[in-house]
């Protein structure tokens, strides 16, 4: 019984040592949110407050007491100090026991320091982003919550907090129009518009926390991270080399930086003759690229009507469709390819593709001419049947009206 007890005893002891640091904690976010309100309901809200942070654990001090000058002594820290703001975050979260159990990577602040961000904090710049600028101050959140200022849709609207303020960006000789220009191109059309939580936003491109803005020879390749088959092709053609040598951005030079439009298969013819000239070999060579895709696309849309009709005559048409899917299938990888700026490639998967066309309406007109031969027939001996018919109730008529007379 005696061991029995202290084992309780021991137990309770632990347990009210647990219940008095909750409380003090308790009471530190309490006290701390007398005098800040609205910090206190911002932060309650948050991921931090989730995880058990406290008020203490980032700014210091004491918030056990309602004293003002007392809950600011003890280290306090001011998030107004934005230069040392990112390295007390980085005390947490530069911690690999900390961030483990969260499986969050711990080389950020490292990452952030040698970003263009970073290294103007570092110079004395206190209008470059901090931390806080695109998490948040105590209302931090998961990227993953749509509330959070760091969600993929958000990005854009985080981003042009500073980069759509042009007394925040001449001063760097940077434009404020940049975030404005993404809005309206594919990508953040994709994203804002479409809801494509696949699309590239700022971060994507730019990076995250090393947030730096691509150098000519590194712009295909942050591209070639979603558009590998268009990177591939251009690598193998002219472009590359000749635009490093010119200093021009690689896939910026056609497409934009930016505000970047999809380019159609209509807008290939004449795109070389903008820089080459319309009267150069490469302007006959887009020409010869632009006829070759633009014949097949014509002639998989012949099939496809074709394959209308054969279903207006009731003819089964599922494997006729699965054939033309696959025949712009290999259309659509002729796009990519055009970047190699040579003909072989392109004409390799045009020539598939305007194939499978040709079988399909070969063998769809095979079939619409039995089904309206079949239909030529079975009119003939229908009005065969209808003639006779007539000339039987013609010849009873007749015979009827002799006995009457």
């Amino acid at each position: 019984m005696r061991r029995t007890s202290k084992s309780l005893l021991v137990m309770w002891t632990f347990l009210l040592l647990g219940v008095v640091g909750w409380c003090d904690r308790l009471v530190a976010e309490e006290q701390c949110g007398v005098c800040h309100p609205e910090s206190r309901v911002a932060f309650g809200e948050s991921r931090h407050a989730q995880e058990g942070v406290s008020c203490t654990d980032c700014h210091r001090g004491d918030g056990t007491t309602l004293e003002v000058e007392a809950a600011h002594r003890q280290g306090f820290r001011s998030l107004t100090d934005r230069q040392a703001s990112p390295a007390m975050c980085a005390e947490c979260h530069s911690d690999i026991e900390r961030m483990r159990p969260y499986n969050l990577p711990v080389d950020q602040y490292a990452v952030y320091q040698i970003s263009q961000h970073g290294q103007a904090v570092a110079a004395g710049d206190v209008t470059a982003a901090i931390c806080t600028d695109c998490h948040g101050i105590h209302d931090i959140r998961r990227v993953s919550n749509p509330a959070s200022s760091a969600y993929s849709r958000n990005i854009p609207s985080t981003c042009a907090r500073c980069h759509a303020d042009p007394s925040l960006m001449e001063p760097h000789g940077l434009t404020a129009s940049v975030v404005a220009d993404y809005e309206s191109g594919i990508h953040g059309r994709s994203l804002l518009e479409e809801r494509n939580l696949a699309a590239p936003n700022c971060t994507t491109c730019h990076g995250v926390h090393g947030a730096t803005p691509p150098g000519i020879g590194d712009v295909d390749k942050i591209c070639g991270a979603c558009h590998d088959q268009t990177r591939q092709a251009f690598l193998e053609g002219p472009h590359r080399e000749a635009m490093l040598a010119a200093g021009l951005p690689e896939c910026a030079s056609c497409h934009s930086n930016h505000a970047i439009e999809r380019f159609h298969f209509e807008d290939i013819d004449g795109l070389c003759g903008e820089c080459h000239g319309a009267e150069s070999e490469q302007a006959t060579l887009g020409t010869k690229i632009h006829t070759l895709v633009h014949s097949t696309a014509e002639r998989i849309e012949e099939a496809a009507s074709l394959v209308q009709r054969a279903e207006r005559a009731a003819l089964r048409i599922e494997d006729y469709e699965a054939r033309l899917e696959e025949a712009r299938t290999y259309l659509t990888e002729a796009l990519p390819l055009v970047h190699a700026v040579t003909v072989e490639p392109v004409e390799q998967v045009t020539r598939r593709a305007h194939a499978i066309a040709d079988e399909v309406q070969h063998e769809i007109h095979g079939e619409l001419d039995r089904t309206e031969e079949h239909l030529g027939l079975a009119l003939f001996w229908f009005y065969v049947l209808m003639t006779l018919v007539i000339l039987v109730l013609f010849k009873r008529r007749l015979r009827a009206a002799r006995e009457a007379s």
